[in-house]
Formats: structure tokens, C-alpha cells, sequence
């Protein structure tokens, strides 16, 4: 348990650069499901990251997020975490979700289904489908905008 809170201090508390495990190149969250889930939760508590099914109406979530955005519920409906600048869906990261998925499961099926990229705000596997009040315009992060950030972590 100590390794495990000391793991989470890490991760919430990163500076810049400090999201990989020592010697990984996927940022720990999409190995490790426990903490996956414990930045999920921040997310949902701290931004309120929804709605828990997107394919339902959700019209209270909706309505709550168009009146704090000053927004009509159609326009905050296209404010998703698909085409947020944080959302991470890049070839690296789809490939570090797909391993921590592992051979259990179908791991490139579950991605396209759920249509999952990463978080870099929340730092959790995320769903295109959903939104959060962190939204950022001007995504989804394909890794080809600017390079010098994948790149980092690749070089030895």
C-alpha cells in the first residue's frame, strides 16, 4: 500500500516530463488500472468528467454544463473530450492503453469501441465521447501538432 500511495503522489504531483515510470515509455496510468481509476475519480469529483453513459439523453448533465458555460445544450454537447486539446490519441499512447488492456481482452477492439485516448490533464484512460469542465479547444492531440513532446520520452 505504501508503494502504491507513494506511486499516486508521484503522478498527482508530477512536474512536467515526470508523467513516464522509471525506465517506461507509457505514462503510468495506462499500466496500471488502479491508478487509472483513482485519476478517473479525480476527474469526475473535481470536473465533473461525463456523462456516465454518453449514449443516454443525459439532459440534466447537459443542461448543468450549458448553464456554466453560458451555452445552449447542443453547443455543449459538442465540447468533448474527442476534440479537447488534453485528449491524448496519438499512435504511442493508443499503443501504451493497448498494452496495460493486455491479451485478456481484445485491447484494439476496446479502444476503437470505446474510442479511447488518454487524458493529459486528468492523467486516466479517457472516452472521446465524454467532456469534463478542463475542456481545452483545439484537439484531439494526435502527436503530429508538435512533435517535441513525444519526443522527449524517446530519447536515450
Amino acid at each position: 500500500m505504501a508503494t502504491l500511495q507513494r506511486t499516486m503522489s508521484q503522478v498527482m504531483d508530477k512536474e512536467e516530463g515526470e508523467d513516464m515510470g522509471a525506465g517506461e515509455n507509457c505514462p503510468m496510468p495506462t499500466q496500471d488500472i488502479t491508478l487509472n481509476l483513482k485519476n478517473r475519480a479525480k476527474a469526475i469529483t473535481t470536473a465533473a468528467y461525463g456523462p456516465e453513459n454518453p449514449k443516454l439523453p443525459n439532459e440534466a448533465f447537459w443542461r448543468k454544463k450549458a448553464d456554466q458555460w453560458d451555452v445552449s445544450i447542443d453547443d455543449s454537447k459538442q465540447s468533448l473530450c474527442g476534440n479537447c486539446a488534453a485528449f491524448n490519441v496519438s499512435d504511442n499512447i493508443k499503443a501504451c492503453i493497448a498494452q496495460g488492456i493486455g491479451m485478456e481482452a481484445d485491447p484494439w477492439g476496446t479502444i476503437k469501441l470505446a474510442d479511447l485516448g488518454y487524458c493529459e490533464i486528468f492523467d486516466f484512460k479517457c472516452a472521446a465521447s465524454r467532456t469534463c469542465d478542463a475542456w481545452v479547444v483545439g484537439g484531439p492531440n494526435t502527436g503530429e501538432q508538435e512533435g517535441e513532446d513525444m519526443d522527449e520520452g524517446d530519447e536515450e
